[in-house]
């Protein structure tokens, strides 16, 4: 009877101490989801902006394009208006002329007094030494390009003798001109007073495109 007694007593200690384990290891669950859910919310929360920040945001804008045009000679600039088109005139302070922009030699005129620049973005410069310019005056004129030949700006154009002409009647100013301007997006001169070789005299609108930058709202 006694040894009934102590197996039944050893049976049903047995049987308490294997749901209390078991007890303590759903307890030890429930404590690991709860951490991984707080975990999660962390996460989430971390991706949200910070109360006082602001984020970058992409805008955009139109840009306008244009090029300069230096001047071919050094001398006194003016503005005057001929058939309808405004031009620039040079007072120049010798007869070497240079090309004001790189470009193609598209045409030359007879004596080489005067020749048509297409520029690598579009604008036909003329460019025109001497006013009223005729066969009397043709001693006074050397081209130094040919019809069609490529030309970096800064380039020997044309030498000619500016009293020369004077003696002729003549006027020996330079006459620059975009001769497609309706084609293009518009023409500012920017040279004023006296300026040197190479300096811009001319700005040409020549398109326009869209920019992108970061704006903070």
């Amino acid at each position: 009877m006694d040894m009934f007694v102590l197996g039944a007593i050893a049976v049903l200690a047995a049987m308490a101490g294997f749901w209390a384990g078991r007890s303590v290891q759903w307890q030890l669950v429930e404590a690991a989801e709860a951490d991984v859910e707080e975990s999660r919310g962390s996460v989430v929360n971390t991706g949200a902006r910070p109360e006082g920040k602001t984020e970058n945001r992409r805008q955009s804008k139109t840009v306008s394009l244009g090029r300069e045009i230096g001047s071919p000679v050094a001398g006194q600039v003016s503005v005057f208006e001929e058939n309808g088109r405004c031009k620039v005139r040079i007072l120049p302070d010798q007869g070497r002329v240079y090309a004001p922009t790189s470009g193609k030699i598209r045409h030359l005129y007879p004596m080489g007094s005067a020749m048509l620049l297409q520029t690598e973005f579009g604008a036909d410069i003329l460019l025109r030494a001497g006013s009223h310019v005729d066969e009397m005056c043709s001693d006074c004129y050397h081209c130094r390009v040919m019809e069609h030949e490529y030309v970096r700006k800064g380039t020997l154009l044309l030498e000619y003798d500016p009293a020369g002409i004077g003696r002729e009647g003549a006027d020996p100013e330079i006459v620059l001109s975009v001769e497609n301007e309706e084609e293009l997006g518009g023409m500012t001169v920017t040279g004023q007073g006296r300026i040197k070789v190479g300096e811009p005299v001319l700005y040409v609108a020549c398109g326009k495109h869209s920019e992108s930058y970061e704006k903070l709202p």
